[in-house]
């Protein structure tokens, strides 16, 4: 154990809260708030001072520009103090590592910019849409608390995150933020989705394009599960967002089985980089996608109750295609991961298969790059001194590591 390990597991408490001041403070503004307008053990929503610290788009109509400050350090519920504390980790973890100037800043600049630009999208969508209901509601909400603030510091957090988790850690923040609005869609998941637009916008550490080529490949594994998950639960679950209140399905759909029998297809080809794998998923995503901007087009041709007879839940089907949208922008953007394709063996014959080389491994050992052998996407080739990997780039075959296999005895000097 060095100095510096040793000095880090002796430094005393004090000094780690002295590198958490705004985590600190945003606790006890919050504590202290919430012990002041009794929000800590009572639904501060029913409370005669709802209308006037609680903050959005009637508050500022109606002249009341401290709302953002009144409530910000407020829950509409007791339990959102625990979900808010929960979040203070996030917040507690930029600060150790970028400082409480950065942690500060964002968490100013990002509750008051999601607040601002939540109730000027709502004014606007008000103004051009005044018959969509959503739009009117929410226009005519109000909320408190500090979730903007709190989210934009941990998309910033996310970006301290070291590759390839920082890109893990933006697929479930994005997931988590795109699938509560759009399903559910209460002003505060407006206000979450502006917060982590601006950092997403600002800081720019989403980096798929230079994510390795198996990171993209997890990533597009781990994102059609996501979606297919989502897809099925939301047909089950009452949902009530932009695209309107949705009643659960009291049978299986035959869409969802379309979508887990292609999904068990694909899955495991787009793991290991197949090029098939990725035409199919693009293929398949296309027509979901086109088949949105279908229903789209219908239902502004027709009623919405001429469709759901045909047995389309227009409003499903619109939001599910907003997200096979994103997943068709991911493809593209990952379309160099999705290049393998299997080709013939050199020399002629059986090659080995990967089962093999881990054979030949556990068998007869190897040196220290023998390990990379099992990779995708590997071939391989058996020749008299064992069995040697390589991979084929611009038509040229390159090997890796020593051939795998037994230890020739060395030859003695006088045969």
């Amino acid at each position: 154990m060095n100095d510096e390990t040793i000095a880090r597991a002796s430094t005393p408490p004090r000094s780690i809260l002295r590198r958490l001041p705004v985590t600190l403070l945003i606790l006890a503004a919050l504590l202290s708030a919430g012990i002041a307008t009794g929000a800590l053990w009572a639904p501060f929503q029913d409370s005669p001072l709802w209308d006037d610290l609680a903050y959005g788009l009637p508050a500022f109509q109606a002249g009341r520009w401290w709302t953002p400050l009144t409530g910000t350090f407020l829950a509409a519920q007791p339990l959102g103090y625990l979900l808010l504390v929960a979040c203070l980790l996030g917040v507690a973890y930029l600060e150790w590592h970028r400082g409480w100037r950065v942690t500060l800043a964002w968490f100013a600049g990002g509750q008051l910019f999601a607040i601002l630009a939540t109730a000027g999208l709502l004014w606007l969508l008000s103004v051009v849409t005044p018959a969509w209901p959503w739009v009117q509601h929410q226009a005519a909400s109000l909320d408190v608390g500090p979730s903007g603030g709190l989210l934009a510091c941990i998309a910033l957090a996310v970006g301290v995150l070291p590759s390839p988790w920082r890109n893990r850690a933006w697929l479930t923040l994005l997931t988590y933020v795109f699938i509560a609005l759009l399903f559910w869609g209460d002003i505060a998941d407006l206000e979450h989705a502006a917060a982590v637009v601006l950092v997403l916008a600002v800081d720019r550490s989403l980096t798929l394009r230079r994510a390795t080529v198996r990171e993209q490949r997890l990533l597009a594994f781990w994102a059609l599960i996501v979606l297919i998950v989502i897809s099925t639960i939301v047909d089950y679950v009452p949902t009530s967002g932009p695209f309107g209140d949705t009643v659960p399905a009291e049978t299986l759909h035959w869409s969802t089985l379309i979508d887990l029998a292609i999904t068990l297809i694909v899955l495991n080809g787009l793991r290991r980089g197949r090029r098939w794998a990725w035409l199919l998923s693009l293929l398949y995503t296309g027509l979901n996608v086109l088949l949105g901007a279908l229903i789209l087009l219908l239902v502004m041709m027709s009623s919405e109750r001429e469709l759901e007879d045909l047995g389309f839940n227009a409003r499903m089907a619109l939001a599910t295609g907003v997200l096979w949208t994103l997943f068709l922008i991911m493809l593209l953007i990952e379309r160099r991961a999705f290049r393998w394709r299997r080709r013939p063996p050199l020399g002629g014959g059986t090659a080995p298969t990967r089962d093999d080389v881990i054979a030949a491994l556990q068998q007869h050992g190897g040196g220290t790059l023998s390990w990379m052998t099992t990779w995708e996407p590997n071939e391989y080739l058996r020749t008299a001194g064992g069995i040697v990997a390589y991979q084929r780039h611009n038509g040229v075959a390159l090997a890796l590591a020593d051939p795998i296999g037994e230890l020739s005895r060395p030859r003695d000097s006088r045969d």
